[in-house]
């Protein structure tokens, strides 16, 4: 079944998962720690990609030095950048 599920597939897949919880076939303990791992791990990766992305934006905007209205701009965070270096 790919595509879109209909939300009577939703909510037996969701009854599928409780029951897996409640026989205990499933280490709660461990699907949590899981879950957590999972969340720092992509928190962790939107904020490296997020650095990443500002920061090619910036090198890419500094390329337009010269341009009137933008190079004021390039000119204020390239200033911002070099300060909070030293």
């Amino acid at each position: 079944m790919t595509g879109k599920k209909a939300p009577k597939q939703y909510e037996q897949l969701g009854r599928v998962v409780s029951s897996i919880f409640e026989t205990g076939y499933l280490d709660k303990k461990q699907a949590y720690k899981t879950s957590f791992i999972k969340g720092l791990l992509g928190g962790f990766g939107g904020v490296l990609g997020a650095t990443i992305l500002v920061a090619a934006l910036v090198w890419f905007l500094s390329l337009f030095g010269n341009v009137p209205l933008v190079g004021r701009f390039v000119d204020k965070i390239d200033n911002t950048v070099k300060t909070n270096q030293r």
